[in-house]
């Protein structure tokens, strides 16, 4: 008999939706995205609430005001009103006036005032639990577009607080009631077989290529270590930075100057880490192109075709929302033709306004394709090429973010975790590679994809169910 759904997507009236807007820029352009990232701080679970530092990032200071608004008194009637126009993006702005998300913050601060207790982040997006005072958790997602303002806030029922699945039979209930088109599969590496495979009802094929953000990024690094292998560059090789690989959200590195020199194993650990997309197009002019379209293959993606030619994350924005898009073109036309189109791209500062990318742009071929198998190998392969000579950095640099909780990431049942995350406008993933104490290898992949973005907003909601399938790994025969 099926199980009462554990994590239901509905809201109750304090744990309002106050925001669900399709922006979400740093997936795609790589978690982020991803669970946000790795958690900064937790408080100890009983007694009084202790207060954790936000980070001290755009997001991290939009947050501070947003937990502020919620517990104190403004000074005057329209403050905080007239605060929220200052800080939401326009395409939020056109679907909620300032005027609504203020009417929420005053529902919230009856109960104030709100402590964070914990704190995930990466560049652009933030996941934080507070605390009001009389315990009641609730969790705060936020993210900001390309001009670092908001463009997607959320209360929901804490994570914290969900009863997390006893079994895989739960696991596969909830992922059974989820409305976006979500695959969840748990692969034992050495084995190759399949733990769990989960499908909602919209998506009938678990072995379906699905779009995959950013973790298209982890063959840029298998490309980057051939390289290496090869001698045609190091790990400390300096690269400089120009306006031809600029890109949007999200990483740090598209704020330097053009002439900024960084070390190819430095550019690698931003790409996988922060998922910096300015990082990884440098690594590709670096490289060249074609010697990523020559990692899927080599890393076992089962159709290397079906991502060649290869984008660059500047090439996804300016095709799917430069004025004019050209994503029509791109889903018409053969290899040969996108080529032409990729060819055709301006080279200087990329020109593309971070508020247009508010629709799907995935279903006419533009992100990049994986299968959970495609994910499998490329984890495996690259876990073979850190075991070389010049390959080890690369191990370290897929641990730097694990993606998961400290729950999951305290536990003395694992040994190591690698972790790539991804999204895109109605697309959200990722994908886990985890050695357990007893030396025993598992990944884990979840994608999600909707021609709502909407469905694919909760990320907490989303990425709780890999917590919970790392969870029941520890005890895995």
């Amino acid at each position: 008999m099926p199980s009462t759904p554990r994590t239901a997507p509905a809201r109750t009236a304090l744990a309002a939706l106050a925001l669900t807007t399709a922006a979400l820029l740093a997936g795609c352009t790589g978690s982020p995205g991803a669970p946000v990232g790795t958690p900064a701080a937790s408080a100890a679970s009983t007694g009084s609430p202790t207060a954790v530092a936000l980070p001290e990032t755009p997001v991290g200071e939009h947050a501070a005001w947003v937990i502020e608004s919620i517990s104190t008194e403004p000074t005057e009637p329209d403050q905080i009103e007239g605060q929220v126009a200052e800080r939401l993006s326009p395409s939020v702005a056109s679907q909620l006036t300032p005027a609504q998300l203020a009417e929420v913050f005053t529902g919230l601060r009856a109960s104030g005032p709100w402590v964070p207790t914990s704190v995930q982040s990466a560049e652009g997006q933030a996941l934080i639990t507070i605390v009001d005072r009389d315990g009641q958790k609730l969790d705060l997602q936020l993210s900001l577009d390309g001009e670092e303002l908001i463009n997607g806030i959320l209360f929901s029922p804490s994570a914290a607080d969900r009863v997390p699945a006893a079994s895989w039979q739960e696991l596969d209930d909830t992922i059974a009631q989820f409305a976006s088109d979500t695959t969840l599969v748990v692969t034992d590496v050495a084995s190759g077989e399949r733990i769990l495979e989960a499908t909602s009802p919209g998506q009938s094929d678990a072995d379906e290529s699905k779009p995959s953000g950013s973790m298209f990024k982890l063959y840029v690094l298998g490309a980057v270590a051939d390289a290496v292998a090869v001698g045609t560059l190091a790990w400390d090789t300096p690269l400089t930075l120009t306006d031809a690989v600029k890109s949007l959200p999200s990483g740090d590195l598209r704020n330097e100057p053009s002439g900024t020199v960084v070390t190819v194993q430095d550019a690698a650990a931003a790409m996988i880490s922060e998922s910096d997309n300015t990082a990884t197009d440098l690594l590709i002019a670096t490289v060249g192109p074609e010697a990523v379209e020559r990692s899927f293959a080599d890393l076992g993606h089962h159709d290397p075709a079906e991502n060649t030619p290869l984008l660059t994350t500047r090439a996804l924005f300016e095709l799917g929302w430069g004025s004019p898009s050209s994503a029509a073109e791109w889903a018409s036309a053969d290899a040969d033709g996108r080529r032409a189109l990729l060819a055709g791209l301006p080279t200087g500062l990329l020109d593309v306004d971070a508020a247009a990318v508010t629709t799907p742009v995935w279903e006419q071929g533009l992100d990049w394709f994986t299968t959970p198998d495609d994910l499998v190998a490329v984890h495996r392969g690259l876990q073979q090429k850190a075991q070389t000579p010049t390959g080890a950095p690369v191990r370290e640099i897929l641990a730097v973010n694990p993606g998961l909780g400290e729950d999951i990431t305290g536990s003395d049942a694992w040994s190591y975790i690698a972790f790539k995350g991804g999204s895109s406008v109605g697309v959200l993933a990722g994908s886990w590679y985890l050695e357990r104490s007893d030396g025993r290898a598992f990944t884990i992949s979840i994608q999600g994809s909707s021609d709502d973005p909407a469905e694919l907003t909760d990320q907490a909601l989303f990425f709780g169910q890999v917590s919970d399938a790392a969870a029941l790994l520890e005890s895995q025969d």
